[in-house]
């Protein structure tokens, strides 16, 4: 008896339809981030020591900035003006005058010097900045001079400048007269100086301004820091989303740049070696760039002279990093941050007292 022999069943496998995703389950892991985010923030503002503030050394609000009113208001503004008017039409030096009450801490010295530091008077590159304080009640005077101009204004004429301008009309009490005196004398100590042929540049360099903000980055970075930790609960809070939002932002843009550079580096090697660039001259591809066709759609050359080069990497790393100086010195010009940075002083001038 013949025993049929079972067939064997055939596997069907059915793919089952996939779900689509959950739109409020993304939603609810958004807002669980975000709440993350935000206890973290809360976190680190509670748990951070806020040390004592210290003041900050504001960079003078004129050329001519007098604080003690030594001066009657007529003077001081019509000076302001001419100081003004020196350092942007000589552009041998940018002067600056500052009168204070007394000497904020410490030694004139050690105050000159740093706020010098801190406000870093002058052009880039040439270092042109001259500071004069007044002190009325120590009854002093101290002159510093910038890295550029120590050769023009040594310590023995800056000590000579105070000595016999300023000394005698200030002991007499005409401080004004002192004042105009001295910068009279001064402008033509200047103009006679071999510093006259080094005058910073009437406009701004791209390069040299660009590394500039970026050079102060750091700088900024620690400034902010130490107003967070300077800053309430709440402050700290809000200069932590802050914080997020624009470290993403530079992240983002720092990406873009360095996927530029690999390409940007090897561009001669792929200029050498493109295949696209030796077919230009061909009939086909000037028939590309007739009126009719041009206008028409993008000529596929140039299509593929872009991709073969890595045009399009290249072009977004430029354009990552004028965004990111754009952004930098939008969120910080005017301030100290940028002013400072361009002119530097080594300690050089006079002391005198009157």
């Amino acid at each position: 008896m013949n025993i049929a022999e079972p067939q064997p069943r055939s596997l069907l496998i059915v793919a089952k339809p996939r779900k689509p995703a959950n739109p409020p389950r993304r939603r609810m892991v958004l807002v669980i981030a975000a709440g993350v985010v935000l206890v973290l923030a809360v976190l680190l503002s509670l748990l951070l020591h806020r040390p004592p503030q210290e003041p900050e050394l504001a960079p003078p609000a004129h050329y001519l900035d007098d604080q003690a009113g030594l001066l009657s208001p007529g003077f001081a503004a019509a000076k302001d003006q001419y100081i003004e008017h020196l350092s942007r039409t000589m552009k041998i030096a940018q002067i600056n005058v500052v009168i204070l009450p007394r000497v904020p801490g410490g030694s004139v010295e050690d105050f000159s010097i740093r706020a010098a530091t801190a406000w870093k008077l002058g052009a880039l590159g040439v270092d042109n900045g001259l500071l004069l304080f007044i002190f009325r009640d120590e009854r002093l005077l101290r002159l510093e001079v910038g890295y550029g101009l120590e050769t023009a204004i040594p310590d023995a004429l800056a000590y000579r400048l105070l000595a016999e301008q300023l000394v005698p009309a200030f002991a007499r009490g005409q401080y004004e007269t002192g004042v105009e005196d001295f910068l009279d004398v001064l402008d033509k100590t200047l103009e006679a100086s071999e510093a006259a042929n080094h005058r910073a540049s009437p406009y701004a360099a791209m390069i040299p301004f660009v590394w500039n903000v970026l050079r102060s980055t750091p700088r900024i970075a620690e400034r902010v820091w130490r107003v967070f930790l300077q800053a309430d609960t709440q402050g700290r809070c809000v200069l932590a989303l802050f914080g997020l939002v624009l470290a993403g932002a530079m992240l983002w843009a720092l990406i873009g740049i360095a996927a530029g550079i690999v390409p940007l580096l090897r561009l001669p090697m792929r200029l050498a070696a493109s295949t696209t660039l030796r077919t230009l001259g061909s009939p086909a591809v000037r028939e590309q760039f007739t009126g009719k066709n041009f206008f028409a759609r993008p000529p596929p050359v140039l299509v593929t002279l872009v991709q073969e080069l890595q045009l399009g990497e290249i072009l977004n790393a430029f354009y990552m990093l004028a965004g990111l100086v754009v952004g930098i010195a939008f969120l910080f010009v005017g301030s100290s941050i940028l002013i400072g940075g361009l002119g530097h002083f080594g300690g050089a001038g006079a002391t005198l007292g009157w």
